[in-house]
């Protein structure tokens, strides 16, 4: 692996405090730590030669590498003899991203060993670091990674509150928007659905693994942790029924719409029905008078056009008083 492919790694010991490691220390072995510390490891899996280091330096199973540094990976958790790997998810918050093209973290757990892989920055280790500068860095491996999980899970939160504060908006406007003018705003109601949907893939099956994690971990360093674990299931599944209920309201705003639209087009065509019913009559006179042969009444009269406009006017009167008879209009 090059240089490049090594974000940070640090020796962390219990009371929260950590010594930066470098590139040299763990180029071709993983340095022998203090009882109680842990070792953490965070790279990118797209840089070149990763790989080929999660096996021949970390030891880690071929299979289980290949997971940790390829393309296309969902969140999920697999538990093995010696260890355990995670993957999950975290919103993308970098410029001129957008935050539903979201980011796969991954990782690897062994003892006192916790190796991490993403591809782009994320937030939540930018937490751990200052923390690390604060000397107050999780203690054990289950307390760093529980807090990069609710760390991901925070940011979440705060994005799909602001998606909510969109959709009331779009609710508000729906109010006042007029006819014929809604299409901007099923435009957006439409952009809106489309993110939660894409951040509901992901976070649907991170809920999954999270509950998996809880259950199926063999230990805790700590009781607590797993309590932590559970509360971050449950506010896991509490974001995801939040996407259901925000596509589910823009999905009622937008049968609103669309009735206020089929209301309109309805009332059109009614018009263009009674319209065309009074005209009929009247060109069928018209067109009749009208044909080239002979014995056209009143042809060489002149109160021949007068005696049929008149004719056509009266015709006119009788429809508009049979159409409001019949209450047509």
């Amino acid at each position: 692996m090059k240089t490049s492919g090594l974000i940070n790694a640090f020796d962390i010991a219990p009371n929260g405090s950590a010594q930066p490691i470098g590139w040299e220390d763990i180029k071709t072995k993983l340095p022998v730590l203090t009882d109680g510390h842990y070792l953490w490891v965070h790279l990118d899996w797209m840089a070149d030669g990763v790989h080929d280091w999660l096996i021949e330096i970390a030891g880690i199973d071929p299979t289980i590498a290949t997971n940790l540094a390829t393309r296309g990976t969902r969140p999920s958790v697999f538990f093995y003899d010696h260890g355990f790997s995670m993957n999950l998810r975290g919103v993308n918050l970098n410029a001129e991203n957008d935050p539903a093209d979201m980011i796969s973290v991954r990782f690897w757990l062994s003892e006192n060993i916790i190796i991490t892989l993403r591809n782009q920055p994320l937030k939540a280790f930018d937490d751990i670091r200052s923390a690390i500068a604060a000397s107050t860095a999780p203690h054990s491996p289950d307390d760093f990674v529980l807090t990069v999980a609710e760390r991901l899970a925070y940011r979440v939160e705060n994005v799909v509150r602001d998606l909510e504060e969109n959709v009331e908006a779009v609710e508000d406007d729906q109010e006042t928007v007029t006819e014929g003018k809604t299409l901007p705003l099923r435009m957006r109601g439409s952009d809106i659905r489309n993110q939660l949907s894409r951040l509901r893939r992901h976070l649907a099956p991170q809920r999954d693994a999270l509950a998996m994690f809880v259950e199926q971990k063999p230990s805790w360093a700590d009781k607590r942790f797993k309590r932590r674990a559970r509360a971050l299931t449950d506010k896991t599944i509490r974001l995801v029924e939040d996407f259901d209920s925000l596509r589910e309201r823009l999905q009622i705003v937008n049968e609103n719409l669309m009735a206020l639209e089929s209301e309109r087009m309805n009332r059109t065509m009614y018009w263009l029905t009674v319209i065309a019913g009074l005209f009929l009559p009247i060109s069928f006179v018209t067109g009749l008078l009208g044909i080239n042969v002979g014995g056209i009444p009143a042809s060489d009269s002149p109160w021949g056009f007068a005696t049929v406009a008149a004719l056509l006017a009266v015709i006119v009167a009788f429809e508009i008083w049979l159409f409001k008879k019949l209450r047509l209009i």
